[in-house]
């Protein structure tokens, strides 16, 4: 085809017809523009196609570490719920001097630590180490996306405090009343309960059990807004699935 040019060409030049020769030029370059231009079109579209298979391979791999994570907080939630509805209970009888050495005996009996979340992040980590995250068409999920680890983090910061302040709540609890099952307690029932009434009666017990009531109530609160976040990205990405299929 090329040599098919080249003697039009030359023709046209030993002819010495200039006008002839210059449309034909003209049309040469045409083709050749159209040519090229045809081959960018074929080749985005190609990478357009390669990019769309990727993103909704990303969106799967998302879902499923998010549904992960999901079930992380919601057991995480279901543990603390289960402590704290007891807690909020006592603590409201404790407000109002309500408490008997019965009330007492069966909240203590019970442990506080509910334990930390362990949230993964391999495919989130690498969407945004390998610049893939860019594969990602929808804004909102990205942004979503951008922001995740700092917002489990910081439920992760709360559920930490909260570990330490339980610590030292039992640290001054253990030091003033025997553990449930110790049998090397020597006390009377009577010792035990004037135990109580100490305790009961001291302000930095009602100040340490507030805490750690506060830092219970925190922890469910953002635990439930984590949730609710995991949820929204999960939504998005249940869209956008659909449309790429």
């Amino acid at each position: 085809m090329i040599l098919f040019f080249r003697k039009i060409r030359k023709k046209l030049t030993d002819e010495n017809k200039f006008s002839k020769y210059a449309r034909y030029a003209i049309g040469e370059i045409v083709l050749v523009v159209i040519g090229i231009l045809i081959a960018l079109q074929i080749n985005n579209w190609n990478q357009f196609r390669i990019d769309r298979i990727s993103e909704k391979n990303i969106y799967k791999d998302l879902r499923e570490e998010l549904q992960t994570n999901k079930a992380i907080v919601t057991n995480s939630l279901v543990r603390r719920e289960a402590i704290y509805a007891p807690l909020k209970e006592y603590m409201t009888k404790l407000l109002e001097d309500r408490i008997d050495y019965k009330d007492f005996i069966e909240l203590h009996e019970k442990s506080f630590f509910s334990g930390h979340i362990n949230p993964s992040f391999g495919v989130v980590n690498t969407l945004i180490s390998s610049g893939d995250v860019n594969l990602i068409s929808n804004d909102s999920l990205k942004y979503l996306l951008t922001d995740w680890k700092d917002y489990i983090s910081l439920l992760m910061s709360v559920e930490s405090a909260s570990f330490q302040g339980h610590r030292r709540f039992s640290e001054y609890f253990d030091q003033r009343f025997p553990a449930k099952g110790n049998r090397y307690h020597h006390m009377a029932p009577e010792e035990l309960k004037g135990r109580f009434t100490e305790i009961y009666r001291d302000v930095e017990y009602v100040n340490r059990l507030i805490t750690v009531e506060e830092h219970f109530q925190t922890a469910l609160n953002l635990g439930k807004d984590v949730s609710e976040y995991i949820d929204r990205m999960i939504a998005l990405i249940d869209i956008e699935i659909k449309n790429l299929e």
